[in-house]
């Protein structure tokens, strides 16, 4: 008896010890570890900035990596409402974000300004667009650092936007008095112009248009909002929209734990993975826009109404005035707008760069 008592406490104490070694199996020798990754963004599935840049990018990591990083991607509004996503990331929810930084400017309000949405920006083309990102890169970089999420930095090109409008806006007087949709720095720019901000989610613009909630949104480019129908519920293009000329639709940002976990083979290949989908967009969104423009044009239901020069210019020196504005906002904006003038005047706008307090 006391035999088989024995034979059965050594049974139960191997069935224990293989039970708690299940929790800290290792990978068998010869094969690699694979992360599995979920990546969010304020992007729309179905649209050509998500399928165009989203969706390359995470089949671009599993093919560079050999399937040893995935990353699942979930669009606008997925797994929470996209203002939460900094603190989704920050907390490891979420591995990974797409977003734009405008969404933040409660943390900093440097944010605002992360990404090249700045009114007035006279930056017109991709190449002088990722010069400026690059160079004002390292000062995102640390407001990240300083809420606890690392900066990839710009993740993807996106063309100037466009300003669609139910009422006609003939003038820089006719924006008095008008609500608007928009988001980050455009939401202030509007202010100086007298109009009213609306906050509304990319899926709210096309209720929001069509029954009043706003008189005009400023959003993406002809393409996607094409994408979207807004051309459908939109009767008038307002041209220039100067609340943002070409910029980063997206800031590409980790949780610091889920980056430092990750080999030095694999960061390295998000940088590449990144980097493709900075070409590829340019592509896609500069020449797609272009076409889909025209047929917004074509579209006897929408005029477009150009704003008379002296007023364009006036709306410039308010975006800029603005800028100098955001000076005494925090530290990070003030180097932000000092390191902004110093690029613009690298890239010849040296009068536009003067107006922020440059000196040759």
């Amino acid at each position: 008896m006391m035999k088989k008592k024995v034979w059965g406490l050594l049974l139960l104490a191997g069935i224990m010890l293989l039970s708690a070694c299940q929790q800290y199996q290792t990978i068998p020798e010869g094969e690699a570890r694979v992360y599995k990754w979920r990546m969010v963004t304020h992007q729309i599935p179905g649209t050509a900035r998500y399928e165009g840049t989203v969706v390359p990018f995470v089949k671009a990591v599993e093919e560079i990596t050999g399937g040893r990083l995935v990353i699942e991607p979930f669009g606008a509004n997925v797994l929470f409402p996209n203002d939460e996503a900094f603190d989704m990331v920050k907390n490891g929810v979420v591995e990974l974000a797409a977003i734009y930084t405008g969404f933040w400017t409660g943390k900093d309000p440097v944010f605002a300004l992360g990404g090249g949405t700045i009114p007035g920006d006279p930056i017109a083309t991709f190449d002088e667009h990722f010069y400026r990102s690059d160079q004002l890169q390292p000062i995102i970089d640390r407001a990240y650092e300083k809420h606890g999420i690392k900066n990839l930095g710009a993740f993807d090109y996106a063309p100037e936007e466009i300003l669609m409008s139910k009422v006609p806006i003939r003038s820089l007087e006719d924006f008095k008095g008008k609500n608007i949709r928009a988001a980050g720095v455009a939401s202030l720019f509007y202010g100086k112009l007298g109009a009213s901000a609306i906050s509304l989610s990319a899926p709210e613009i096309y209720t929001g248009l069509q029954l009043g909630t706003v008189d005009a949104a400023e959003y993406n480019d002809y393409l996607v909002n094409g994408e979207m129908g807004l051309d459908e519920v939109t009767k008038y293009i307002i041209d220039p929209a100067l609340h943002v000329g070409p910029s980063t639709d997206k800031e590409l940002i980790v949780n610091p734990k889920a980056w430092d976990e990750l080999p030095d083979d694999l960061k390295a290949a998000l940088y590449v993975a990144r980097d493709k989908v900075r070409y590829e967009s340019a592509i896609a969104y500069g020449v797609e826009s272009r076409k889909a423009m025209k047929e917004w044009e074509e579209n006897n239901n929408i005029e477009f109404i150009e704003l008379p020069e002296e007023d364009v210019k006036e709306m410039r020196r308010l975006g800029f005035e603005l800028l100098n504005d955001y000076k005494e906002k925090s530290d990070l904006s003030r180097e932000y707008v000092e390191e902004y003038s110093k690029v613009l005047a690298e890239l010849g706008y040296t009068e536009d760069a003067k107006i922020l307090g440059y000196e040759e």
